[in-house]
């Protein structure tokens, strides 16, 4: 079991590594998800520099539907 100091745990934010994004990505996430807080993933998805695209699914949680892929692919 990997435990992790309360001190160092900001760094793993995941705002933290999406500054370093450079390519173009689609990215997508449930409006309800507890995992992965919204409010987490807009912070991280804003701060990407690179070519992106966002689709909310506004009545998912944690969880990749077939229209994400869909859209994804697309």
């Amino acid at each position: 079991m990997i435990r992790i100091k309360s001190e160092v745990t900001p760094y793993y934010d995941v705002v933290n590594f999406a500054r370093q994004l450079k390519v173009p990505g689609f990215y997508s996430f449930g409006y309800n998800d507890m995992v992965c807080p919204p409010t987490s993933m807009f912070s991280a998805y804003n701060v990407i520099e690179a070519p992106k695209t966002l689709l909310i699914m506004e009545e998912a949680a944690h969880f990749g539907y077939p229209e994400q892929w869909g859209k994804a692919w697309q």
